[in-house]
Formats: C-alpha cells, structure tokens, sequence
C-alpha cells in the first residue's frame, strides 16, 4: 500500500471507519449508484439509470479523458451495503494558451450522500485529484462547478462557459416555394472524423484558450453510439446526452456539423456546436438549419413525462458567434449570458515559464517593443517578478516584498490573478471591482495591459 496520494494502491484512513483510495474496475456498479443517488432533483425520485450508465461509460477502459481506475472515492468500512459514498473523478485534458499545449486536469462527478456531507471528504478527494493530475505533469486543474464551492480548494472562475441565444419555434421562418430544403442533417460516422476535426478546429484562432481535440474524441463520440450495450437502448436511460451530425448539400457533400442534444430535459432543444465549412454562406443556410431542428426537435425524447411541450432551439455558443449575428435579435430575442469555467493553477511560475513565447511576443508588438527592466507583483501571500532585457523574459522568478521599501508594481490577490493570466477580465475592469488590485504607476498598469490584454476564449466542456 503506498502512501502517495496520486498512487493507485494508495489507501488513507479518514477516521470513523471511512478511507479514501482509488477505484478498481470491480467499483463501478456502486459507484453508478452513488451518482444515481446524488444526482436525483429529489429524495424520493428514483435512482436515475442514466448516472449508472455513465458510471459505466467513464469506467469502461474506452472514455478517451480517464479509465476505470481515476475515480476518488470515500468508502464507510461500517456500513453493510453501498459502502462508497463520496466519489469525485479525473478526466485528463490537452488545453492550449495561443496554440501552447499544456496538461489540465478536471474533476467531475462530484458526489457525496447527504448524511456524509459537510465532513471534509470533498476536500480529501480533491487532494487525491490534484495530487495525481500533478504527477501527469498537469500545469492546470479545470471544473464546470456548482458557484463559489470549489473556491474553498484554489479555483477561480476564469473563462466562459456555455452562454446561449433561444429562437422560439413559432419564430422560425417557413419555407418558400416547393423546392426541398438547401440542406440536410445525417448522423456522423467514422468517416467524417477528418472532417469534424477540421470543422471544429476552424475556430481556434479566436480563442486564446482552446480545448484541444484527438482522434480517440472523435471515435468515441461517434463510435459510442454503435455499443452493444447503448445501441437500440431508450436514450433516456443511457449516459450519452448528444450527437454529432453532419450538415450536407442535396449531393450529400459535406457542408458543417452540428451537436445536438439526445433528449430532452425542459422545453427546449439544445445545441451545443455549429460550423459551417468556409465556401457556405451562413446567413442563407440558417432558416434552412432553423427548420431541420424545429422538426428534431419534435422528435426528440423528453426525459421524464412532465417535461414541457418544446418551445424554442437553444444555442449554447458562448458569448458571440457567427449564428448569433445571423439570427439577430428578431430571431433570438433571449441571450442569457454565459457562466464561467472554475481554474486552479497550483504553480504560476511553470505557468509564466510555459507561456513566456507568447509574453515575448505582445511585447515585440508593442509600444514597449525591446523592453528592458522588471515587473514586480505582489500577490499577498506570495509574488513574482518578471525581469525582462531586450523584450525577452530573461527571468520570471518567485518573490516577496521586503519589510522596507522597494514596494511592489502592482498588487492582485493570488486567485484574481489568474484572470489577468487568462485574459478574463482586463486590468481596468478588475481594479474598479477589488480595491486590492492596484498598481503604483502607469508605466506599470501599460506594462500589466500589454503582458496580459483581455481576449476571449471559448473552451468547449469535450
């Protein structure tokens, strides 16, 4: 049995009869039953059988992003029956900072039963977590998490997330004349997988953070569906909640993809990505799209029999997007903005490290093209200080003000930093929010603005 915490044979003695280890294949049915359990909207509806099979579905040894053995659990030794009751997993991620690949790990799946909770044990899953996606060489951790909760463990909301536009059903134009609709959709198959990588990696260059896709994706989003133990299944009851669909001409020629959701959970249909290939005009194929999924729509299976008749097609591409401007207002009246990623950088040095091409760059860019001299942050428990000769980063170190004198540039709590780091929020905005975000002169706020401008990033939840 080892004694680190990233170590699959590793078992740590929570007291009260509870440990905490690493999952074995032999784990996932009462893992399955742990998330039924949790992820219910009450205590008296049933255990729900999709949270079982996606139990399944991560543990099965195919999930592209973990395998049966990255699940952190918390098991009670006491109990007769059901012994884990807290569970949270590791998916393992490829993000990229202006096309700089790095590892990020992402905890999912946080469950803990209610009598069990409020003990700490999510925090000992997540030391388990962090710990191993360190030892991957991880330089991030990344979750799409319920608010505020996982602040308590050094995640900061950072990027976008999901934000959509709703186009009512009843708004959606007719079709004119006879002539059959310009477009079609068919499901995607394995064959399209160059197409889908390509179609989906189009839009990187106005992403400074971009998920980063891989063939093992592709095959498992398409292949999946052809699983023996999914196919032919009531979609409602599995753990897949979308599919990947091509979008052809009347010659069957590949026009773009579209995600759309497998069933339905409330009156509208969601859809989670669109491309259109360079040569499609969007602003003529999109009454044409609009029609298809207000016929999918109808078809679609609701989850349970209260669910509300369909009303709308709703749009979950972030904040701005080419179909937003097409549909403009008159079409999709309602936007409800986006939610952020929660991120946690345990090591901000090999993070500036890992990204000092792309410092070096902005400087180069700039006003302040050849740069020499220093940038001293101050971030409370901790600092940096970038020295900088010629517009190269010939040091990025760790640092701490002195007891006298020699004050920092600029000051940024540790956490609020990380939105400077990515481009979140601009300097401005963030010094008109927290009156402890300052610096000590221009000189140093222009330096801060050109080091880290605000850009938009838009980072697909794979």
């Amino acid at each position: 049995m080892s004694t680190q915490l990233s170590d699959p044979s590793y078992i740590g003695d929570l007291g009260d009869g509870l440990i905490r280890r690493w999952s074995t294949a032999a784990d996932q049915p009462e893992i399955g039953h742990l998330m039924g359990t949790v992820f219910r909207n009450s205590e008296t509806e049933p255990i729900r059988p999709s949270e079982i099979d996606a139990s399944r579905i991560y543990m099965s040894g195919n999930f592209p992003f973990m395998g049966p053995g990255d699940f952190a659990v918390v098991e009670d030794t006491q109990r007769q029956e059901h012994r884990l009751v807290a569970c949270t997993c590791l998916f393992s991620h490829q993000w990229s900072y202006a096309g700089i690949p790095f590892g990020v790990g992402r905890p999912e799946e946080v469950a803990t039963l209610p009598d069990y909770r409020n003990r700490g044990l999510v925090r000992a899953l997540f030391e388990m977590v962090h710990a191993r996606s360190t030892a991957k060489g991880d330089l991030a951790q990344a979750i799409t998490g319920i608010p505020y909760f996982y602040r308590q463990f050094g995640y900061e909301f950072v990027l976008d997330l999901d934000g959509s536009r709703s186009v009512y059903l009843a708004a959606i134009p007719a079709k004119k004349g006879d002539n059959p609709e310009p477009y079609a959709l068919r499901l995607a198959t394995l064959d399209d997988i160059p197409d889908l990588h390509a179609l989906y990696n189009a839009r990187r260059k106005d992403s400074l953070i971009w998920h980063e896709d891989s063939p093992a994706y592709w095959q498992f989003q398409v292949g999946i569906w052809d699983d023996p133990a999914v196919k032919g299944k009531d979609v409602t009851q599995i753990g897949l909640h979308h599919r990947f669909y091509m979008i052809v001409d009347g010659d069957g020629q590949t026009c773009g993809f579209t995600k759309v959701a497998a069933k339905r959970w409330g009156r509208n249909l969601r859809i989670s990505a669109l491309e259109f290939a360079p040569h499609v005009n969007w602003q003529a194929a999109m009454p044409s799209l609009l029609r298809i999924l207000s016929e999918q729509v109808q078809m679609t299976p609701v989850t349970s029999a209260d669910v509300e008749a369909p009303l709308e097609v709703r749009f979950h591409f972030g904040r701005s997007h080419p179909a937003y401007a097409v549909l403009g207002q008159e079409l999709a009246p309602r936007f409800d903005p986006p939610y952020a990623w929660y991120l946690r950088v345990p090591d901000l040095i090999a993070f500036l490290r890992l990204i000092t091409p792309v410092l070096e760059e902005r400087i180069a860019n700039s006003i302040v093209t050849g740069y020499n001299g220093e940038l001293k942050i101050d971030l409370y428990r901790g600092g940096l200080c970038l020295q900088f000769e010629g517009g190269k980063a010939a040091t990025i170190e760790p640092w701490r003000p002195p007891m006298y004198g020699d004050i920092a540039d600029v000051g940024c709590p540790p956490l609020v930093f990380l939105q400077l780091l990515f481009s979140y929020r601009s300097l401005a905005e963030l010094r008109s929010f927290f009156p402890d975000v300052w610096t000590n002169s221009e000189a140093a706020a222009l330096l801060i603005d050109i080091l880290f401008p605000k850009q938009p990033s838009w980072v697909q939840p794979l």
